[in-house]
């Protein structure tokens, strides 16, 4: 079987929730023997180097890179292409589409299709179906799988749900044709992937889809982590994801004051990436985050030094759907992850057991100082999230899934 892999960012190095998303699909899908090659072909809004492409080739095998054509990932960073999307949103392409559409794109992918016998496409994010009928003229027979890493029509609603006034009406259409757009990719694929439980409930009912959960294969090393000396935190995630932003602004604003009264020397660092510093170096962290024993650090090229020094990983999310890959990440490094039922969601996890949660400022505050004054309670969360991912999350596991998506085998 040779594999042809979509997606919508050059996926190393793998540095937020999506790219790590959609390396661990290709690495899945190469590990599986009646898989000959996989071609990936992406986009990107920054140089990629000869050995970015090396070192992806290398990280998965039988992958075969195409070097990514340059398009606005983020596109408000990019406002001379803002015209474009919408004159596609004139012709009823919804932004979520129209965002991604690529002239430069499209005939890449024509070529590939033409020049190379492919089994299947692999549709990585909803966007990448902008490209769904280019398929059937050069490949009517291939699979066509769509990888939905969120409900990505939800993002839409909520949005719709918070806003008022003159832009109300504008963002409920926005939110309409969001899930006619996501309805009618998921009916044109032969299968459809989600994240979870909850993901592939929600595209059942708003599509009449079955679709198919392929957990993220999450390798790991068990590691010893002593207690630090102080209660030190530490957050992880892409730093403008809507409800990233909401999560922490709401932390920093209700809980970390109700810490502090607590843990008088408690410290938190923000990592990950979204800020972009200023020509002096500076980021531009938000005004809610610059509170008193908060440092907001972005990228960090080694995690691990970070993980050494806290006592746990905050997750403190607002809204969104999908899996939070900061809490697999914080599983994996061996750290206790403290998070909101949002957070937790899409990820069968019970409080006090692998996870740590709380909805309100108070209880957020509570479970802090219980990781700072439990030394066992910390030791029992790590080796419980270690055993919920050999469980959900092994090789094994996510290997007989994404064979039925590919129609190697039948559930």
């Amino acid at each position: 079987m040779r594999v042809f892999h979509l997606t919508t960012e050059f996926p190393w190095p793998a540095i937020s929730g999506g790219p790590v998303r959609t390396l661990s699909q290709l690495r899945l899908i190469a590990s599986l023997p009646e898989v000959e090659h996989v071609t990936l072909l992406s986009v990107t809004e920054r140089g990629v180097s000869e050995s970015d492409m090396q070192a992806l080739s290398s990280a998965v095998e039988k992958l075969r890179v195409i070097p990514p054509p340059f398009h606005p990932i983020h596109l408000f960073d990019h406002k001379r292409y803002l015209p474009r999307v919408v004159s596609l949103r004139l012709f009823g392409v919804p932004y979520l589409a129209g965002k991604w559409d690529s002239r430069s794109l499209r005939l890449l992918v024509r070529r590939e299709l033409a020049g190379n016998q492919f089994h299947t496409v692999f549709f990585d994010h909803l966007g990448m179906a902008r490209y769904l009928p280019e398929i059937s003229p050069y490949r009517p027979r291939c699979r066509i799988v769509l990888d939905q890493h969120n409900v990505e029509s939800e993002f839409f609603r909520q949005y719709a749900d918070e806003t008022t006034g003159p832009l109300a009406p504008i963002v409920r259409a926005e939110f309409r044709a969001a899930r006619r757009f996501e309805v009618r990719s998921m009916r044109a694929a032969d299968a459809v992937v989600a994240i979870s439980r909850e993901d592939a409930e929600s595209f059942q009912r708003v599509s009449g889809i079955s679709a198919s959960i392929v957990p993220l294969f999450v390798p790991f090393q068990r590691l010893p982590r002593p207690h630090p000396q102080t209660p030190h935190f530490c957050y992880l995630g892409n730093l403008r994801w809507r409800p990233n932003v909401r999560g922490l602004d709401w932390f920093c604003g209700k809980v970390w004051p109700l810490v502090r009264h607590r843990l008088p020397d408690a410290t938190l660092e923000i990592a990950g990436v979204g800020l972009k510093p200023d020509a002096a170096g500076h980021l531009p962290v938000p005004p809610a985050w610059q509170v008193p024993g908060v440092r907001t650090v972005g990228f960090l090229e080694d995690l691990e030094p970070l993980y050494r020094r806290s006592l746990a990983m905050l997750a403190p999310t607002v809204g969104g759907s999908g899996v939070r890959m900061k809490l697999l990440e914080g599983f994996r490094a061996g750290l206790p992850v403290i998070t909101t039922s949002d957070g937790a969601k899409g990820l069968s996890l019970v409080d006090g057991e692998q996870v740590l949660i709380a909805d309100d400022p108070q209880g957020f505050a509570e479970q802090m100082t219980r990781i700072a004054d439990g030394h066992s309670l910390r030791d029992h969360i790590r080796e419980a999230a270690y055993g919920y991912l050999e469980q959900n999350h092994s090789l094994a596991v996510s290997q007989s899934a994404m064979r039925c998506v590919l129609g190697l085998d039948f559930p």
